[in-house]
């Protein structure tokens, strides 16, 4: 199993290209920003955004290893009433609220983000605070960036989920695992649930560099990097 050292190293590896993308688009955007300041500003919250999208990589793969570490394993039925107790889901609980909290921050972050291209750069309130803002500017690219974040944030939706699980662990219980054998919340798998939520962000990712920053998303390598 690799030591939490080597996950890091991977994941800046894996994602390097797509921060250098993002990153490059940015920097192409914010040369043409004549305020200093706001550009400084929308630097600094890129920068932040891309070390929460390479931290949901680091948990999400310390999953994974723990997945392929315990699958020739024999797992004991779990026979506790306590979640502390439960040998099954210990190590995997904590790296499935790990990634969960990273998830609803990187929304957070992107909402922030979001604000200060569109030159907003006072502090909100939350979610409602944010579509205030959004509402309040009210030009094209606000309306796209609203029509976003309400779609991955409707009742149902990913982000909307997201946040459920993160409010739960944060302010009111854990997850309760209730599992035999290996650990399930919404009928998958940790590794797989979380796998689900890195791909919703990378496709969010992308999506605002196309509505913030103007330019299509171009998979795989490119040269302009």
């Amino acid at each position: 199993m690799k030591n939490s050292i080597e996950i890091s190293k991977k994941i800046q590896k894996d994602t390097e290209n797509i921060c250098l993308k993002f990153n490059f688009w940015m920097n192409e955007y914010t040369n043409k920003i004549e305020d200093s300041n706001l550009k400084i500003k929308i630097v600094k919250q890129t920068d932040a955004l891309l070390f929460k999208f390479i931290s949901i990589g680091i948990n999400l793969e310390h999953l994974w290893e723990i997945r392929y570490e315990k699958k020739c394993l024999f797992r004991e039925k779990n026979t506790n009433t306590k979640e502390w107790e439960n040998p099954n889901s210990f190590i995997d609980l904590v790296f499935l609220e790990n990634t969960v909290i990273q998830v609803r921050s990187f929304i957070d972050f992107a909402q922030k983000l979001s604000c200060l291209v569109l030159g907003y750069e006072k502090n909100f309130i939350g979610t409602k605070g944010f579509y205030k803002v959004l509402n309040k500017i009210d030009n094209d690219k606000a309306k796209k960036i609203l029509n976003k974040f309400q779609e991955i944030l409707t009742e149902g939706n990913w982000g909307s989920t997201v946040k459920s699980i993160r409010d739960k662990i944060s302010h009111y219980d854990i997850i309760k695992t209730n599992s035999e054998y290996l650990p399930v919340i919404q009928k998958m798998n940790y590794e797989d649930f979380c796998q689900n939520l890195e791909n919703n962000v990378f496709v969010l990712l992308c999506d605002l560099n196309e509505i913030l920053f103007e330019k299509k998303w171009v998979a795989g390598y490119v040269n302009y990097i």
